[in-house]
């Protein structure tokens, strides 16, 4: 009887998650070896060939994409079940805070499947702006919060789940002419790249005009491809007619998405919704 093991299937996963066996050994805290050990175990088991290496990285053949199919359900499986039987007394509330870029798939299946398995946790969770979830941790109106800092501003317990390069962006069709005073579309007022650029841009003896507000990455994509004027954003958050704008504007430091506690020492019910948030979420850098 063919026997797919957990471990190896989440190796296979982890592969194809981030690309390459060096990052998925990083995500998943083992060596290279021991990955590609577990890679070449899942193969001999399953008989087929399961990855192949792509113009980006490693990618499924097609018995493999299959086999991601099964992977996914029995990993999430297996998880739910480990995290039921090692805390499903748990009980309490837990408020937590994210940004737009967190809201993914990811942390939806976090909430549902943490939902499931402690009946007894009322969980809620609230979107908005970096600067404006660090308020809301400082006041007691959340107890923890997936934000945004710049990597060089962490905070001691500070959990990073993911860190990605802060790029200027422009729009393809309407290359922009820069003076003196630099066209800016910004999130709100709470946004903490807004303040980066002022800051950055003043040290040089420019300035930052604010052309556009808007509290959403599609608004801020929107503004910035019909040339209205240039932003600040992930690298990740590039897509069709926008790209890397290469000037002579400061270079902008590395941003890191973290997990960060209200409380100096959290609750068990809070550390145990932060492994669910790391089991899930850590390294799982956007493509």
């Amino acid at each position: 009887m063919m026997r797919l093991d957990i471990e190896s299937l989440r190796a296979f996963k982890a592969v194809l998650d981030h690309g390459g066996v060096t990052r998925a050994a990083k995500a998943l805290n083992l060596t290279q070896s021991a990955v590609s050990h577990k890679i070449t175990r899942l193969e001999s088991r399953v008989g087929r060939p399961i990855l192949m290496r792509g113009e980006h990285g490693m990618v499924p053949t097609s018995d493999g994409q299959g086999l991601l199919h099964y992977a996914e359900r029995l990993i999430s499986l297996h998880d739910e079940a480990a995290q039921h039987f090692r805390s499903s007394d748990l009980a309490g509330q837990i408020r937590l805070g994210a940004t737009e870029d967190a809201t993914s798939a990811e942390l939806a299946k976090v909430l549902g499947r943490f939902g499931r398995v402690h009946p007894n946790v009322s969980l809620y969770a609230r979107v908005a702006q970096s600067l404006m979830l660090n308020f809301w941790l400082t006041t007691g109106e959340i107890d923890m919060a997936i934000l945004q800092t710049f990597t060089k501003d962490m905070e001691p317990d500070d959990i990073e789940l993911w860190r990605e390069d802060l790029i200027w962006v422009r729009s393809i069709d309407h290359p922009p002419q820069l003076g003196d005073s630099i066209p800016f579309v910004s999130f709100d007022s709470n946004s903490f790249y807004k303040l980066a650029a002022m800051q950055a841009l003043t040290a040089t003896g420019r300035s930052l005009r604010v052309v556009l507000e808007c509290p959403g990455k599609e608004g801020i994509r929107a503004g910035i491809k019909s040339g209205f004027g240039i932003g600040l954003l992930g690298r990740s958050n590039l897509e069709e007619g926008l790209t890397e704008l290469h000037s002579d504007l400061p270079a902008m430091p590395s941003v890191s998405h973290v997990l960060r506690s209200r409380a100096a020492l959290p609750s068990r019910l809070e550390r145990n919704f932060a492994d669910a948030i790391l089991l899930e979420m850590k390294d799982d850098i956007p493509k």
